[in-house]
């Protein structure tokens, strides 16, 4: 009984769901008066199928003054203000702040507000990603991607993006170039191998700056004695000690000296390292501060105990 109940209870549902199939073919739903309300901003806002299916020129014909106070709305609903969308607005189009309240008080289509437009920002191009699920920069039609612009620049500011990264105004920073090798670098006197990777130790330390030369042979001096079987090459563009593995590097710094045992070693010699900078598997040694027993017990015990750089 039980079984022929859910069968019964089934084909019910089944023909209940094909009567209300059938009604709704019979009776389409109209839209309402909400439905036919503003598309606010075209975009960025939840539209229905009669707005997507409006062709480019109805679009163009839309009243700014309508879309404007709409995508205001949606960026204060996001903690936004009115003056930053004021802001975007102006820097996409080069109109003041006066002249886009004239714009909309003339009531003026998309079409004219952007064809009167003082002067679309150069930087516009930068404009990039999807909005309505459109890629504002694939778009070929000059005018529509204008106004997908403006759509974009207002849902980034809904989104939370900070005003100086919607505004696209970074200047790139001065680069510093290397009077060396002619590579150009963010910082000034930036850390670096100039030209070719150095063959040799001999030749890494030649060419480093005079005043380093001194310090870096005494180091050499030192790993040297402390690691006698251990082969002298170039890794990494730094000197090297190999024995099977890299059991060290050094590497000349603008203010220091970079030893670079592992951090296994850091950490065996911390007590020893209170007085040094250091950071996971490097230690930092100041010029003219060389302690020579220190580093001669790191490279000992890095080689007894097979430590890898």
């Amino acid at each position: 009984m039980y079984l022929i109940d859910l069968k019964i209870r089934h084909l019910f549902w089944n023909f209940w769901m094909v009567c209300i199939q059938s009604f709704r073919k019979r009776n389409p739903r109209k839209p309402d008066e909400k439905d036919k309300s503003w598309p606010v901003g075209i975009c960025n806002f939840e539209l229905n199928d009669e707005v997507r299916s409006l062709d480019n020129q109805k679009i163009f014909s839309m009243s700014v003054a309508k879309v404007y106070p709409m995508l205001i709305a949606k960026a204060e609903r996001k903690g936004r203000t009115k003056e930053e969308v004021d802001e975007v607005c102006c820097w996409l189009t080069g109109y003041t702040p006066g002249q886009i309240a004239q714009q909309l008080a003339r009531d003026v289509s998309y079409e004219t507000f952007f064809d009167e437009a003082p002067q679309i920002n150069p930087n516009s191009r930068l404009i990039a990603g999807s909005v309505c699920g459109i890629r504002v920069e694939s778009i070929e039609d000059p005018l529509m991607q204008k106004i997908r612009w403006l759509d974009k620049l207002v849902d980034e500011l809904a989104k939370g993006r900070p005003l100086d990264k919607i505004l696209r105004n970074e200047a790139p920073s001065a680069k510093w170039k290397c009077p060396k090798c002619g590579r150009k670098f963010r910082n000034k006197n930036q850390d670096h191998s100039c030209g070719e990777k150095p063959k040799s130790i001999d030749e890494y330390i030649e060419n480093q700056s005079e005043e380093f030369r001194d310090d870096l042979c005494f180091l050499r001096r030192i790993l040297r004695e402390a690691l006698p079987d251990a082969e002298e090459r170039i890794s990494w563009s730094m000197p090297t000690y190999w024995k099977g593995h890299n059991i060290l590097h050094f590497a000349a710094c603008k203010k220091h000296i970079g030893f670079y045992p592992g951090p296994e070693a850091v950490t065996e010699f911390a007590t020893e390292l209170q007085d040094y900078h250091v950071d996971k598997g490097t230690i930092r040694i100041p010029y003219g501060k060389i302690d020579s027993e220190l580093l001669s017990k790191i490279a000992t015990w890095c080689n007894e105990t097979g430590n890898h750089a």
